[in-house]
């Protein structure tokens, strides 16, 4: 991700109604698959400015991973138990192997060429019974030059993604589309933006919302969550999965 990505993103990422929606899908998983746990060991791959980082250390110790200096600058405060700038796929995971009870990949995939390698190691890297999060976004045809700014390889479909990580030894707990009920203007607003919005310097679609509008766009997504914990959605701007590696 580009360097003035990130800053932007750190401005946008701790009241958007976008980011906010996602802490709370991430907190109600945590609630629903560890209730009650306060010790769990987490790895957040790709943990960015810190937006989700800092609400996980309520719930164990965390690792964050990123290749940004940048990042992690920005994620340093909140009270990692180990920060690691380093490629997933190239850094040493011999020390973490059978390490964590949790790891988390929110919007991450998408920058790997080889996200079978990352879905691998990740699988080696979790405990007995632990637990893979993962978010990325949805729908080829919602390409833009969003994804091209935040330097995306791609968008993916629920039948893919869940191949993948069947292919590299995973069940399937979850699978569910999220930003559903916005879906159909964010796809007007993207395929209107390709026909007549390029610009020569991609950057992201981040539209700033009076705050009652934010609001009302956060509660939204908080209904949409909770669905999402007792069933699945159909459709959505991202896909959620909670992956777990099969034993034996």
């Amino acid at each position: 991700m580009n360097d003035s990505e990130i800053l932007r993103m750190a401005q946008f990422e701790k009241e958007y109604w976008w980011h906010k929606g996602k802490v709370y899908l991430i907190k109600t998983f945590l609630d629903q698959y560890f209730p009650g746990r306060r010790d769990l060991n987490i790895m957040e791959i790709g943990c960015g400015t810190g937006g989700v980082t800092g609400f996980l250390t309520d719930y164990g110790a965390v690792t964050g991973v990123d290749t940004s200096h940048e990042a992690m600058y920005h994620v340093s405060q909140v009270g990692l138990k180990e920060a690691v700038v380093a490629d997933v796929n190239e850094m040493d995971i011999d020390p973490y192997e059978k390490q964590f009870d949790l790891v988390l990949a929110l919007d991450v995939l998408e920058h790997i060429q080889d996200d079978l390698e990352t879905m691998r190691r990740v699988g080696m890297m979790l405990k007995p019974g632990g637990l893979f999060f993962i978010n990325v976004p949805a729908y080829k045809f919602l390409w833009s030059e969003h994804d091209e700014a935040l330097l995306h390889k791609r968008r993916y479909h629920s039948y893919e993604l869940t191949k993948k990580l069947e292919n590299c030894g995973y069940r399937i707990l979850k699978s569910s589309y999220f930003v559903t009920f916005s879906f159909p203007g964010i796809v007007l607003y993207r395929l209107w933006g390709n026909l007549f919005g390029k610009t020569a310097y991609p950057k992201t679609t981040y539209v700033p919302l009076p705050k009652y509008l934010n609001d009302f766009m956060t509660n939204i997504l908080k209904f949409e969550a909770n669905i999402v914990k007792r069933g699945r959605l159909p459709f959505g701007a991202t896909l959620t999965v909670i992956a777990q590696p099969v034993t034996g």
